[in-house]
């Protein structure tokens, strides 16, 4: 009747919030290992390699809320083109 549940399961139970999205396994040197198996600097190693995932995806998602936050600045509208709003008065970008 009872389950014996993992130390995973129990953080995941007792912490809810903070540890609802941590995987059951982490890739250290291209290897997928449990993560109740792995190391301090296992888990660092694999935080490091997903952070490098993300930051370009982060630095195109920067790059564009910019560009959106210039356009309106100048005015633009939601159906202006980008080309448009962000030219000068002259019609040049």
């Amino acid at each position: 009747m009872f389950k014996n549940r993992t130390l995973l399961e129990k953080l995941k139970n007792k912490h809810p919030y903070l540890l609802d999205e941590l995987p059951a396994t982490v890739r250290v040197d291209g290897i997928e290992m449990p993560l109740e198996s792995a190391t301090l600097d296992q888990i660092a190693f694999a935080v490091i390699a997903l952070e490098n995932e993300v930051r370009p995806i982060s630095r195109r998602m920067n790059a564009l809320r910019e560009l959106y936050d210039l356009a309106r600045k100048r005015g633009a509208l939601g159906a202006h083109r980008i080309g448009d709003a962000i030219a000068d008065k002259e019609g040049r970008s």
